[in-house]
């Protein structure tokens, strides 16, 4: 998505706007790096979960304050969240499968793409809502995660739409659920959570962009205009839905209310699960 976001800002700004992967850490060393650049809107962080969830995974080891040192600019986009099993294999419905994890405690096993990944923190979300425990099997990234779930390794996966997208629609694995208020155009005999039980399990996939704190009003409400306009060209909204995203764009205080209550939503699960990073 962000080279997609780039690629659009670049004609609409006429300079070209590049995109710099700072693996490691959890995303921190990325993030560290635009919490201490100019604050001239020319170097922005396109974020996601793990900038919500670093507070309370590395605590006092961050060199930077996740809700002081940044500027929100907008909300870009957003993917549900899709609980998936093996195709062809015992569990059929999410409650049989929650039923099975409440009988026999860690029986049931749950992949993730790392300790503290987005899948990891949405399975921990669902087992805390679902009052079960199940066995966690953490693996070096999605790819290994979705293939693992494939060869039936795993018994289940909850991840963004766009991990299990291909896959799904080829039949290789199968969707138990989604999130969201309805049932999605491209899986419309999945139920949603709440149609399966669960009516809290309020989650998406949602990715990002801020600015270094200092960063000027003028500037940031520059580049939140450019975004918005990106978001609602028709080849953008066309690509976002290939993925099974959507545009979410939100003014700059709601993105930057939505941010705090991503903090203390995540921070309390985080310290209930003990969750660690790697």
């Amino acid at each position: 998505m962000a080279r997609l976001l780039a690629a659009k800002l670049s004609t609409q700004l006429g300079q070209q706007v590049l995109v710099e992967n700072r693996p490691g850490a959890g995303g921190t060393i990325g993030t560290a790096a635009v919490a201490k650049a100019a604050a001239d809107g020319h170097t922005l962080l396109f974020n996601s979960a793990p900038f919500v969830t670093a507070p309370a995974l590395y605590g006092s080891k961050l060199s930077f304050d996740t809700l002081k040192d940044f500027a929100g600019i907008t909300k870009v986009a957003e993917s549900p969240i899709v609980a998936m099993v093996p195709a062809g294999g015992a569990h059929k419905s999410l409650p049989a499968l929650l039923a099975a994890a409440k009988a026999q405690p860690n029986r049931i096993n749950f992949g993730s793409g790392g300790a503290a990944s987005t899948s990891h923190l949405a399975s921990a979300l669902l087992e805390v809502q679902a009052g079960v425990q199940m066995q966690h099997v953490p693996y070096k990234g999605g790819g290994q995660a979705i293939t693992a779930l494939m060869g039936g390794e795993i018994d289940l996966l909850v991840d963004s739409i766009a991990a299990g997208g291909p896959f799904l629609q080829s039949g290789r694995v199968k969707a138990l659920a989604v999130s969201g208020a309805k049932r999605l155009a491209r899986l419309p005999d999945v139920p949603t959570f709440a149609e399966a039980g669960l009516p809290d399990y309020q989650l998406v996939h949602w990715v990002g962009l801020s600015a270094p704190a200092k960063t000027p009003a003028p500037i940031l409400d520059k580049l939140h205009r450019e975004v918005l306009r990106a978001l609602a060209a028709d080849d953008v909204k066309a690509r976002l839905a290939e993925i099974g995203a959507e545009p979410a764009p939100q003014p700059r205080a709601q993105f930057d209310q939505f941010l705090h209550a991503e903090v203390a939503r995540w921070g309390q699960l985080i310290r209930k699960a003990q969750i660690q990073p790697d």
